[in-house]
């Protein structure tokens, strides 16, 4: 018998009874009534406050804490990127953007026309979509939108999309489309986390960002150590030129996999503030269709230090490749056109947060900075090739980041570009960024 018929039955029966007790004691009837009918109203709204509760509950688990606020870097990602680890289950939503306006000096170093155009761009869009199936595997990817159109001139690309197994800190399996772990920025692109308008010219061009692979392999932390080991698809010297080896990269689109790459990254984090490492990279880029098998060597070592509002940042790069001759002539590539045989390059950055010292508020960020960067993509040539003066650079960039929140970044910079042909060009860089 539910409450409530028991309750009206019960009020019958005493308003029957009520005149046989009315002369000896007043009624109680209405009092009793109405403390019964407040308490069932109490029990049900903590009732309906408890269904809330589990409804709140079942979602949470089924689709995740996906405005998790971003925190610790996990594996080398950026922060942002690195969310879905902070997830208990389900999924997880983030990303950045960018956008900027360049001044391209109207003349070249030579006093000849640079026919550079100014120009305003919403560089890129980024979101990041991950999902954690349990405490051992999750997805994780980032898709980026570039140049705010999928028309001309724009594009839609997978910078990585991949399946974590993690088994202990130590030791955890990656398989998918890949970040390759070699310099700052390829991993770490974000950009609150570089002071510049554009990222530096020596990863863009030397490692090169964003550069992304089919493959699998092991990551993980061993005391002060952390690390990064996989067995990728490797480049494709079709794409090779006397500017680097930026062409070659494949970006995980119907990859030719005929000949494979290993890629290592050694971090220390011994000291708070300091990463001080270096990753190597070697494999065949021949792909079985240029008739020489192109093998191909990076080596890297870098340093990133932080430290009461300083930061400084050094990087260094060489590129070795074999069979460049074959591979000349496989290209038709003649004279100061040749791929380089050697190519290095490398930077230092230096920049101090003027909120450590108390100028601005806390919360805020305000860091003047300059970079110097020098790179040859033509350091060494075969016999009967030359190189072009032109690819031997050197950048000086200065400017300042404001930081009104550590997820968003207002800049300005200029930088210099010389080189041995002495057509460099000029620029001044407005930018913002933004991660979430």
């Amino acid at each position: 018998m539910s409450t409530l018929r028991f309750t009206f039955r019960f009020a019958a029966c005493a308003a029957a009874a009520a005149p046989l007790r009315a002369q000896s004691q007043p009624a109680v009837f209405p009092t009793d009534l109405e403390q019964r009918l407040a308490r069932l109203e109490a029990e049900n709204a903590e009732f309906r406050r408890q269904m809330g509760v589990l409804a709140e509950e079942q979602e949470r688990l089924s689709l995740g804490d996906v405005f998790t606020p971003i925190g610790d870097r996990v594996s080398g990602l950026a922060p942002a990127a690195s969310k879905i680890y902070a997830v208990d289950q389900g999924l997880s939503i983030g990303g950045y953007g960018e956008a900027l306006y360049s001044d391209f000096d109207s003349r070249r170093d030579d006093g000849s026309a640079s026919n550079r155009r100014d120009s305003a761009d919403f560089l890129r869009l980024v979101t990041y979509i991950g999902y954690k199936f349990d405490s051992t595997w999750l997805f994780n990817s980032e898709i980026e939108y570039e140049h705010a159109t999928t028309g001309e001139g724009g594009e839609v690309s997978v910078e990585f999309a991949y399946i974590d197994g993690m088994f202990a800190s130590e030791a955890n399996f990656r398989t998918g489309l890949l970040l390759v772990p070699m310099g700052f920025i390829n991993e770490l692109h974000e950009p609150v986390t570089f002071w510049s308008v554009n990222r530096p010219q020596v990863e863009r061009v030397m490692l090169p960002t964003t550069w992304r692979e089919n493959g699998l392999g092991f990551w993980g932390d061993v005391g002060d150590f952390s690390y990064r080991a996989y067995l990728i698809n490797g480049f494709d010297a079709n794409g090779f030129s006397a500017s680097g080896v930026r062409g070659g990269r494949q970006k995980g689109a119907q990859a030719l996999a005929e000949d494979f790459a290993g890629v290592a990254r050694l971090d220390w984090n011994g000291v708070d503030g300091l990463i001080l490492g270096g990753a190597a990279y070697y494999g065949n880029s021949g792909q079985n269709q240029l008739g020489a098998d192109v093998g191909t060597q990076i080596y890297e070592a870098h340093l990133d230090w932080r430290w009461r509002g300083l930061g400084v940042r050094a990087l260094w790069v060489e590129t070795r490749i074999d069979d460049v001759a074959a591979l000349n002539n496989s290209l038709g590539l003649v004279g100061n056109a040749s791929i380089g045989e050697r190519q290095s390059g490398g930077y230092v950055e230096l920049g101090y947060d003027l909120a450590s010292a108390g100028w601005i508020g806390g919360g805020q960020a305000l860091t003047p900075f300059v970079r110097a960067e020098t790179y040859d993509t033509q350091e060494r040539t075969p016999n009967g090739f030359a190189s072009n003066a032109a690819n031997d650079v050197d950048v000086l960039t200065f400017g300042v980041s404001y930081q009104p929140h550590s997820q968003l970044a207002f800049k300005l910079d200029y930088s210099n570009f010389d080189n041995g042909a002495n057509t460099g060009v000029d620029q001044i860089n407005v930018g913002m960024g933004f991660v979430f």
